[in-house]
């Protein structure tokens, strides 16, 4: 009796095993839900929604993702159909609750019929496949106060940076053991290898290798491969720091935030902050 219900439950188990990982179609999005909890808070439209996400083609290439808990992507949760065709991910958003994870298979062909231009690498009749984490979900107005109470905390953090920057970048250049020149901007700068000929101008097109670093050695940046630097279109203390060098040159260069990304910051770079780059000049072309 016992052992016989007890192969009846384990064939219960799994078929609810089987059901949870299931790809389904549901109110128009092709979803795989990993794990839902029915009495979780449910997400609503126009709350925001903090998540983890990984995004794959159809070959499971990963094409982007965020999954730093302490910087989860945001997003409000849009009406159905908002994106311009059904099964978007922000339809699948609307499907889940808090602690919930889901793989949102999202065809390439819908995209394209939305009226969105894709790269040759998204292939028609392939899905992209977004694996989601819910974090948190909030209304707008919890939001908005727990944005106030972040950016002051931020304010404080930048303000304290801007107060130390003279010797945060001293306590740098003595402990990197490398000798600098300070150019008149405040960019500092120290030459591993001289290069030779001509430096480029502004205006001019150079070709590098990079790598941009904070000042406790974590990279924020780095080119996977020679990429073409254009000199006047980058932070100020970059574009000086290539007209600084000579093809077949290498150098390390300290950019305080004046002439880097200043008292707002940028992308990973938080405000008031001081950067480091090395850099490898391998040619420059002249400008049109």
């Amino acid at each position: 009796m016992f052992k016989k219900l007890s192969v009846v439950m384990l064939a219960a188990s799994m078929l609810v095993g089987c059901n949870k990982n299931k790809i389904e179609i549901k109110e128009g999005v092709k979803i795989q839900i990993h794990s839902h909890n029915d009495k979780a808070r449910k997400l609503k439209e126009g709350d925001i929604v903090s998540f983890l996400i990984k995004i794959k083609t159809g070959s499971d290439s990963l094409l982007q993702e965020q999954i730093d808990v302490a910087k989860p992507a945001r997003d409000m949760v849009q009406p159905a159909g908002q994106a311009g065709y059904k099964g978007s991910l922000q339809d699948g958003l609307r499907l889940l609750a808090v602690g919930d994870s889901a793989t949102i298979y999202v065809p390439v062909d819908s995209i394209s019929k939305g009226g969105q231009q894709l790269p040759p690498f998204l292939k028609k009749g392939t899905d992209i496949k977004y694996s989601v984490k819910i974090l948190k979900v909030q209304t707008k107005a919890e939001f908005d106060k727990d944005m106030a109470v972040e950016q002051a905390k931020l304010k404080a953090e930048a303000d304290a940076r801007k107060a130390q920057l003279p010797q945060l970048i001293a306590d740098y250049v003595k402990k990197s053991g490398m000798a600098f020149k300070t150019t008149a901007s405040g960019l500092q700068y120290s030459v591993k290898t001289e290069g030779t000929g001509d430096s480029p101008k502004n205006g001019d097109v150079c070709k590098c290798n990079y790598t941009g670093k904070f000042f406790d050695g974590k990279i924020f940046d780095q080119s996977k491969a020679p990429v073409d630097m254009p000199i006047g279109q980058m932070i100020p203390g970059f574009n000086e720091a290539l007209m600084l060098m000579k093809k077949g040159g290498k150098a390390t260069f300290v950019i305080p935030p004046t002439i880097g990304y200043g008292e707002q910051g940028g992308g990973p770079i938080p405000a008031n902050t001081p950067l480091v780059f090395e850099v490898e000049l391998l040619d420059f072309k002249k400008g049109q």
